[in-house]
């Protein structure tokens, strides 16, 4: 199946093409992948991180189904 992969901030150098940059890529991934599982894949770091399906918050064991979007974010402060 076909996933719309964007990876942002730091997460953005983990591109499987590598090729910096935030913009989406789509990249096959075997059917019946979880988003925990296209994480590991991709070679992520296991830290916290802000994931979206379909602009909706996600967890790792969220099914993905082709055509989805996933949009991964490290963590964010501020103050």
């Amino acid at each position: 199946m076909n996933v719309d992969v964007a990876l942002f901030a730091s997460l953005a150098s983990f591109q499987p093409d590598g090729m910096p940059g935030r913009h989406a890529r789509v990249i096959e991934f075997p059917d019946g992948s979880s988003v925990g599982g296209v994480i590991a894949e991709l070679g992520l770091p296991d830290e916290p991180r802000v994931v979206f399906v379909n602009g909706r918050h996600a967890d790792d064991d969220v099914a993905l189904s082709s055509g989805d979007r996933l949009a991964i974010f490290p963590p964010v402060g501020g103050g």
